[in-house]
């Protein structure tokens, strides 16, 4: 295995799995970590749960499909 196929796809691939498990996470306890204060439940700071199981399911997505896109279809 070439070492530029490990940086450029297993590492991304890795860290989008990563995030989408946190997400997964954050989803099914129903809490989230905020800066400063802990782990939070919905009911408490629904706004930073909504806002970080959005962004991060977007950043884990878009990874992916990045990586489909500059990798698999080239």
């Amino acid at each position: 295995m070439q070492i530029e196929f490990v940086t450029d796809v297993v590492v991304p691939v890795l860290i989008s799995l990563l995030l989408i498990s946190y997400v997964g996470y954050c989803w099914f306890n129903q809490k989230v970590h905020v800066r400063g204060k802990g782990w939070k439940t919905r009911d408490e700071y629904p706004k930073n749960f909504y806002f970080t199981l959005i962004v991060l399911t977007i950043i884990g997505i878009g990874q992916l499909a990045s990586i489909v896109y500059f990798y698999v279809l080239k």
